[in-house]
């Protein structure tokens, strides 16, 4: 039993999702969007903490713990892409990566031989993270500045302005944007062999 609690919080974290785009969504809930991002988080350090330290990783963990993190991330960038946060190309340039990425590691764990995620997809999910958690501040923030005193009120009132004044959102997510795609082409580069089987293949099986 013990074996299978890194995918059980792996799919915890997919269950997840529906409710933190809920709360975000609704103006008057965003503020637990926060905290359900930040549980979804640390089920996501958790599950690879136990697979990593008690040898609990299996091939369809390796495959389903990316999937997750894609599900929660893609959730949560459409959702701002709706309330006029970012923009949707920003986002189609993730969703064209992860698409592309996620048809390789199907194709290679079919094939028997599952691709383990490297360092820099797991740092591209890591900025990514963080530029969620940072514009869940940025909307928290909004939510609280009518439930406060003034002088708190005043702070957060700053901190909402240095965001805009600033252009703190935009810029981050051109950045994580631009990451995402080049750490696409790194996999792409270091998978080269599996990319041109799974080519080859796909092209014969529509012939």
């Amino acid at each position: 039993m013990l074996k299978h609690i890194p995918n059980i919080l792996t799919v915890f974290r997919i269950v997840l999702t529906p409710f933190f785009v809920y709360c975000v969504l609704k103006s008057d809930l965003q503020f637990y969007a926060v905290l359900l991002f930040l549980v979804a988080s640390v089920t996501d350090w958790l599950d690879g903490y136990l697979a990593r330290r008690y040898g609990f990783s299996s091939d369809w963990g390796r495959f389903l713990d990316p999937l997750a993190d894609k599900v929660l991330v893609l959730s949560a960038l459409f959702s701002f892409v709706y309330i006029g946060l970012i923009k949707l190309w920003m986002v189609m340039v993730i969703v064209l990566r992860d698409l592309i990425v996620t048809s390789l590691r199907s194709y290679a764990m079919h094939q028997g031989k599952p691709i383990i995620t490297n360092f820099f997809a797991k740092l591209k999910t890591a900025f990514q993270m963080l530029m969620i958690g940072l514009i869940l501040l940025f909307i928290a923030l909004q939510s609280l500045l009518t439930d406060f005193g003034v002088d708190f009120m005043n702070f957060i009132s700053n901190t909402v302005n240095w965001f805009t004044t600033y252009n703190v959102i935009y810029s981050g997510m051109l950045l994580v944007t631009f990451f995402t795609a080049l750490s696409g082409v790194f996999y792409l580069y270091q998978n080269w062999d599996a990319v041109r089987k799974m080519a080859t293949f796909s092209f014969f099986k529509n012939v």
